[in-house]
């Protein structure tokens, strides 16, 4: 398994020189049989029987010596299976500071699935305690089910995965412990599970760090309608909150009361924070925030109202760092009774078929306008974009407004390169995003696009993807998402996320603005831990990079974003590019055939009302009901018609559609033909060489009289 991805072990390598060596020896022993003496066969043969098992027991006496070394060399281009500067700088930090214990509790036996997983764990636990100088203790505890060691396990934590697996054609199932308590003498951590998707040499060296640091920075999460930090019948806190409390200390932040700390003298610091701490919850200040914070996440800060907006406005007018995810169309939000949450719609709350009173107002109606004014920047509340370049072909079901933010088959710039935290990112996939832009003007301002759709995409308005609707749940009119929006592209590049940037103390900001919500909701989490589709997702690491960016710690960014680097067919890129835009190209004519269609049908409608008003033989009662009935009748042939074009357009389409997918797969099975003859040729042409080369030199050691005329 080590020589499939790239990685050349000592033992591997020695165990398949001993092994040809064992079985080099076997056949030299059976080549000279032939020259043994006639009736000393048993004794020589028993002779070389013992020599060949000695051979054998000496390599694999050897091999075994070899296997103690873990010497490896890692031949990988991107080093994926060696320990990184930063997991040495942990080790060392270590070993000057005070000891961790690491205690593991693992299954004895995982789903076929979770066997690398496993090997890969145990392998880097037992690194790290060799690494680490004494100053870590390894104890490796192995889990049966109902066992007092699986009793222990759930004291500290961790839980059981029931996983399902296929055994002899059967499914079955299975609770697998693998999981890790690492305590310090100063703090403790639990990581639950080691998912197949997980990076595992991040996940123990960022815990390593966090529970030997004598102090965890702080983040603050905003207390919106979105309900991010909730706990009990809201359903939980999010998964994003589960995952930062690993590496920081995170922390409500309520948005009625002032963000930002006052300013107290250095002799009086110790003293406040005794006093804050001495404070219980009910008696808090209401102008003064409950503790201070060195990262703010604001998630859907458009429900705030104009208060909560002022107190917020101000700790982004600091010049403190702020991560901010507000979303046209929180796709995560959508129930049956129709999508909530947008910005366009008024907060939720009173009224309805049980009375009450009404909803408070959003600051600016949602718009966020004096945000955007203090970043310089342009967001339409109620706009999204959508991305036709979709590079997963099992994914191409998805409609556009699905984007897909990838290195592949993207013609724009999709990462930001000179941004840590977009650099090393391959992927990642976005529900109905809006789009931010700049408006310049600042010189000392900077903006940096970090995340990019390709040129094959455009822009929808709120009445496009969005209809009216009545919710019979909340007895009041609601919106539901339309699923078939008209698109136009418009070959831009559209930025969904960019940090602003502003060093000046006139404009201090700090602010990494990400005009999608639905990126960072529960189940990339989730899919990150147990990585179930082929597809390897980067929406986790965005967010945590972006975190870390603007906490000004950057030591885990380039550990969380290593990963094999995704390579793909440059050819067949190119031939689904290009039919992807003649595809796009027939939408358009079609499109625009049946506007220019009904257009020439209004203009009939619009001569012929005409011509009824202007007939002067016709008194004005006779003209008023014969234009009601012409209007009435053209309309109806109007509609009619116009249902007749959408028809034949989407037939058109569909048509099209096919054929594109046709045509790609014809591409696939071409390079997949390709793929299997190619490897073949220089074989058999070897094959051939020898085959001659072995005639020619029986041909030359006949003699001519024996051979066949």
């Amino acid at each position: 398994l080590d020589f499939s991805v790239g990685v050349l072990p000592l033992p591997g390598i020695c165990w398949f020189v001993f092994f040809s060596v064992v079985m080099l020896y076997a056949n030299l022993v059976v080549i000279s049989k032939r020259r043994w003496a006639e009736g000393s066969e048993k004794s020589v043969g028993l002779q070389y029987v013992l020599r060949t098992v000695c051979v054998a027991v000496t390599c694999g006496s050897l091999l075994f010596i070899l296997s103690r070394m873990p010497l490896r060399a890692d031949l990988s281009s991107e080093n994926l299976f060696t320990l990184t500067d930063a997991t040495h700088q942990t080790l060392a930090g270590i070993r000057e500071t005070q000891r961790v214990t690491i205690q593991a509790f693992l299954s004895p036996e995982v789903p076929s699935d979770y066997v690398e997983t496993r090997r890969q764990l145990v392998g880097l636990l037992r690194e790290f305690g060799r690494s680490s100088g004494g100053a870590i203790e390894v104890r490796e505890i192995l889990v049966e089910p109902f066992s007092e060691e699986a009793e222990q396990a759930r004291a500290l934590g961790i839980e059981p995965v029931r996983l399902q697996y296929d055994r002899d054609g059967k499914r079955e199932e299975a609770e697998v412990f693998l999981g890790a308590f690492i305590q310090s003498a100063s703090d403790e951590l639990v990581i639950p599970f080691f998912g197949k998707g997980l990076p595992i040499e991040y996940e123990l060296t960022r815990s390593l760090r966090t529970v030997s640091a004598e102090k965890r920075l702080k983040l603050g999460v905003l207390v919106t309608d979105a309900q991010v930090m909730t706990e009990g019948a809201g359903g939980g806190r999010w998964e994003i909150v589960r995952e930062l409390q690993k590496q920081y200390k995170v922390v409500a932040v309520n948005p009625s009361q002032r963000l930002l700390p006052e300013e107290k003298p250095a002799a009086d610091a110790a003293e406040a924070e005794k006093g804050a701490e001495a404070k219980k919850d009910g008696e808090q200040d209401e102008k003064k925030p409950a503790e201070d914070f060195d990262v703010l996440l604001a998630i859907m800060p458009s429900a705030l109202t104009q208060p909560q907006m002022d107190n917020f406005l101000e700790y982004v007018k600091s010049g403190r760092p702020a991560l901010i995810f507000d979303d046209p169309c929180p796709f995560v939000f959508q129930t049956q009774a129709g999508l909530s949450m947008a910005p366009k719609m008024p907060k939720a709350g009173g009224g309805g078929m049980f009375g009450g009173p009404p909803p408070e107002q959003k600051a600016d109606n949602g718009e966020l306008t004096g945000l955007m004014t203090l970043l310089n920047v342009k967001w339409d509340n109620g706009q999204i974009t959508y991305d036709r370049n979709n590079p997963h072909s099992q994914f191409g079901t998805l409609p556009p407004e699905y984007v897909f933010i990838s290195r592949t088959g993207n013609d724009a710039v999709p990462f930001a390169q000179d941004s840590a935290v977009t650099k090393s990112l391959q992927d990642l996939v976005l529900l109905y995003p809006g789009t931010i832009t700049d408006r310049a003007g600042r010189k000392e301002q900077e903006f940096t696009p970090l995340l990019r759709t390709s040129r094959e995409s455009g822009l929808l308005g709120w009445d496009d993807y969005t209809s009216a609707s009545f919710s019979p749940f909340s007895m009041s009119p609601s919106r539901e998402i339309n699923p078939n929006p008209r698109r136009r592209d418009d070959g831009d590049s559209h930025v969904i996320a960019a940090r602003i940037r502003n060093e000046s103390k006139e404009n201090p900001l700090n602010v990494i603005f990400c005009a999608d919500l639905d990126m960072i909701t529960d189940w990339f989490f989730m899919e990150r831990n147990r990585g179930m589709l082929d597809v390897q997702f980067d929406n986790v690491t965005f967010v945590l990079n972006a975190v870390d960016a603007l906490a000004g710690d950057e030591t885990f960014i380039p550990l969380r974003s290593r990963r094999e680097t995704l390579r793909t067919l440059q050819f067949v890129e190119s031939r689904t590019s290009n039919l992807r835009q003649n595809l796009n190209r027939q939408e358009k004519e079609a499109q625009a055939a049946m506007d220019k269609a009904l257009e020439t049908a209004e203009k009939e409608l619009r001569d012929e009302i005409s011509r009824i008003e202007k007939d002067e033989t016709l008194d004005d009662r006779s003209r008023e009901v014969q234009v009601s009935q012409k209007e009435q009748q053209l309309s109806r042939q109007l509609e009619v018609r116009k249902e007749q074009l959408e028809r034949d357009v989407n037939s058109q389409i569909r048509k099209s559609a096919l054929e594109m997918k046709r045509e790609v797969r014809r591409v696939e099975n071409t390079v997949r033909i390709v793929a299997c003859i190619v490897p073949a040729i220089l074989p058999i042409c070897f094959g051939m060489l020898f085959l001659g080369m072995r005639n020619l030199a029986e041909q030359q050691s006949i003699n001519p009289n024996r051979r066949k005329s």
